[in-house]
């Protein structure tokens, strides 16, 4: 814990000391040479239908609308070894409106009262984010866009998931990319406020103060590259990723293959967590087709833990709508995908099937998971409708000790950058 506490206490520290030292690095990529607005219209349909006739239902219809600024740095009077600090400042504003009736039931897409017993008619989401550049690093203070373990930012249902933090980003080198970060709350995509961090396990649920991360990339060939990830949810527990990345490029076909590791260990104070997962991933590009074969494992004493608010682990290499992360599990996935650019341009479909045993159910006994998919994309090409986009999702779950269900999810999107 001493480690971790030093970490937080010279997050600024070393931010500072990049800043000062980044005048050796390789070109930016985290500058924003121009101002961009983008607006976005999301019309999402979500349904999930239990086999269980003693469960409700869960789903609704809603329509959003959204408006996200990035704004280009801009020099000021302030220079180190002759190179300017640069200023900016980022802006989203999200807001929703359901069209359909209430269910009286939480569906993990809209805001949902526990004493009332309602779905929010609307919702309203909004941040703000000041950023700092020298040269090849950039400092951003305020709401987070992040896509990285723990803190993934969530568009699988309506209103987008976001984090309010202190992060910095850097390039140190052709091969070597660095982040540093303190996420202190986050507004999960199914509330409006920031809040703290939090963990339920076993009925107990206790809040953290922030999480404390650093990401390191390394491009090792032109063909492999690797990441690791250290995340102190304080209070909670600690996480640690190591991703490995390979391509091997041919004329005909290109094989990606991963490997991916996460460990969870809690920090001695409320929760008992030890939890490991092991991924394996081959995916196959031929022409228009890709074929996909993974495998994922659980080991340890627990489950793998999520935090609260239905934060996904989309590094995972089998996430899925219900997660195959249960203490013990062993979960295989095939999936096939086909782009018919070459007879409807703008269309791509994919199925995905995986199936997940060696758990057990809330009584003891042995049990076993499958889950099926099928997603299919479109993107109109017509000028007129240029922006237009089409997703549907059909999901089928099935658990031997468990609660079976269908989920069908329908967007309509439009997206506007100018």
């Amino acid at each position: 814990m001493e480690l971790f506490h030093r970490f937080k206490l010279h997050t600024l520290a070393v931010a500072t000391l990049l800043l000062m030292c980044s005048n050796s690095w390789a070109a930016n990529p985290n500058q924003q040479t121009e101002d961009e607005w983008k607006f976005t219209l999301k019309n999402a349909y979500i349904n999930r239908d239990f086999d269980n006739d003693a469960l409700k239902d869960t789903g609704s219809w809603s329509q959003a609308a959204s408006l996200f600024y990035k704004s280009k740095m801009h020099d000021t009077p302030l220079q180190i070894a002759d190179k300017p600090i640069t200023i900016g400042a980022d802006a989203s504003v999200q807001y929703a409106v359901r069209l359909s009736s209430d269910k009286h039931v939480a569906d993990t897409v809209l805001p949902f009262n526990k004493e009332t017993q309602s779905q929010a008619s609307d919702y309203l989401k909004y941040g703000a984010t000041l950023k700092l550049g020298y040269d090849k690093t950039l400092l951003s203070v305020g709401e987070l866009w992040l896509d990285l373990p723990v803190t993934a930012v969530d568009a699988s249902r309506q209103l987008l998931t976001s984090y309010w933090g202190t992060n910095l980003k850097s390039q140190l080198s052709d091969q070597l990319y660095a982040e540093i970060g303190r996420v202190e709350k986050v507004s999960p995509r199914n509330e409006e406020d920031f809040k703290k961090f939090s963990f339920t396990s076993n009925g107990v649920t206790k809040e953290s103060d922030g999480l404390n991360y650093i990401d390191l990339r390394y491009q090792f060939t032109p063909s492999l590259k690797g990441e690791y990830y250290f995340g102190n949810l304080e209070d909670l527990y600690n996480k640690h990723y190591v991703g490995l990345e390979h391509t091997w490029k041919q004329p005909t076909f290109a094989l990606i293959s991963k490997f991916k590791y996460f460990n969870a260990k809690d920090d001695g104070n409320t929760f008992d967590i030890d939890a490991q997962n092991i991924g394996l991933l081959e995916t196959v590009k031929v022409k228009n087709h890709t074929f996909g074969l993974g495998y994922q494992q659980i080991i340890g004493e627990s489950a793998y833990p999520l935090p609260d608010g239905f934060l996904p682990e989309t590094y995972f290499i089998n996430w899925n709508a219900t997660g195959f992360f249960k203490e013990d599990e062993k979960s295989y996935h095939v999936m096939y995908g086909y782009d018919f650019k070459d007879y409807v341009p703008g269309l791509n479909a994919m199925v995905k099937y995986v199936y997940g045993h060696d758990f057990k159910a809330a009584n003891g006994e042995k049990n076993h998971e499958t889950e099926s998919n099928v997603i299919l994309n479109y993107a109109f090409q017509q000028p007129l409708l240029k922006g237009f986009a089409l997703q549907y999702i059909r999901i089928d779950y099935n658990v031997k000790h468990g609660n079976d269900f269908g989920e069908d999810r329908l967007f309509v999107n439009y997206t506007k950058k100018f």
